[in-house]
C-alpha cells in the first residue's frame, strides 16, 4: 500500500515550499517537484504521478498551461495562479483540469480540492453517488481514512466479503477497509479474470488462493477460510484449469 503521489511545479520558492508542506501535513507522498516546464514535462511522463499541482507562470519554454496540454497521460489536474483574469482562466480550462485556485490557497481547501479531484476523475458520471468517499482509480483502490486517502494496489487485494450494505476489502498486508457500497459494485471494478465470486458473502483474488478443499467446499486464501457454494465450484475449478 502507499499514499497518493502529487507532484508539484512552482516556481516561486514561497508557494513552492508552502506546497511541499501541505502535501506531507496531509499525509500524501511528494511524487517530485520542479520550478521550469521542461524538467516538470520529464520527470512526470517517468514518474507518472497520481495529481499534478501547477502553476500558470512558470519558468521554462512552455507555461504551465502548455506544460499540461503537451501530456499524453490522464493525471488530474489542480492549476494554482495568482492570474485570475478570464482569458488565462479560458486557456486553462482547454486542457480540462480539475480545479483553477488562485493564490493565496489554505490548506484545508487543498486537501478538499485533492480529494474530490480523484473522487471525479476515477469514476463514471453515473456513479459518482456511490464512490463518494471510496474511490477506484486504474490498477488501484483509492480509499478515504480519516483525514487522507491511501492508495491500495489491486494486487495486494485478498478477498471481499459483504455483510449488510457494507464491502469490507481484506489485503495481503493485513489491512481491511470497510466500504459502504455492494459487493456488486465493487466487484464491477476489478479485473474479472483475476476476481470471482465464491460465495453469496466473499469474492476472491484467484491469483492468491492457496488450496481449495473440494470435500468440505472451503477456499484457503493466505490464512483465511471461505466458504464456497456448490453453484461457483465448478466455475472455480474451470477458472483455475484445475487438472485431476
Amino acid at each position: 500500500m502507499s499514499n497518493l503521489r502529487i507532484y508539484i511545479v512552482e516556481d516561486e520558492s514561497l508557494y513552492a515550499n508552502q506546497l511541499e508542506m501541505i502535501v506531507d501535513e496531509l499525509g500524501y507522498d511528494l511524487a517530485g517537484m520542479s520550478d521550469n516546464s521542461d524538467t516538470a514535462r520529464e520527470q512526470i511522463v517517468s514518474l507518472n504521478p497520481d495529481l499534478i499541482l501547477v502553476d500558470v507562470k512558470i519558468n521554462g519554454s512552455m507555461n504551465g498551461i502548455d506544460l499540461i496540454a503537451s501530456l499524453d497521460q490522464n493525471v488530474p489536474v489542480i492549476f494554482i495562479t495568482s492570474f485570475d483574469d478570464q482569458a488565462t482562466f479560458n486557456r486553462a480550462k482547454s486542457t480540462n483540469p480539475y480545479a483553477y485556485i488562485t493564490k493565496p490557497f489554505d490548506a484545508q481547501n487543498l486537501q478538499r480540492t485533492i480529494e474530490l479531484a480523484f473522487n471525479s476523475s476515477t469514476q463514471p458520471a453515473e456513479k459518482k453517488s456511490e464512490w463518494e468517499k471510496d474511490v477506484v482509480f486504474e490498477n488501484s483502490f483509492f480509499i478515504k481514512t480519516r483525514n487522507k486517502l491511501e492508495k491500495v494496489a489491486i494486487t495486494e487485494v485478498l478477498y471481499l466479503e459483504v455483510e449488510d450494505r457494507y464491502c469490507t476489502i481484506f489485503t495481503d498486508a493485513g489491512k481491511k477497509y470497510v466500504l459502504r457500497m455492494s459487493m456488486g459494485d465493487v466487484q464491477d471494478k476489478l479485473p474479472s479474470k483475476e476476481f470471482m465470486r465464491v460465495h453469496r458473502k466473499y469474492t476472491v483474488n484467484l491469483r492468491k488462493i492457496k488450496s481449495i478443499d473440494t470435500q468440505d467446499n472451503l477456499i484457503y486464501v493466505n490464512d483465511a477460510e471461505l466458504p464456497i457454494s456448490r453453484s461457483h465450484k465448478e466455475e472455480l475449478l474451470q477458472k483455475l484449469e484445475w487438472l485431476q
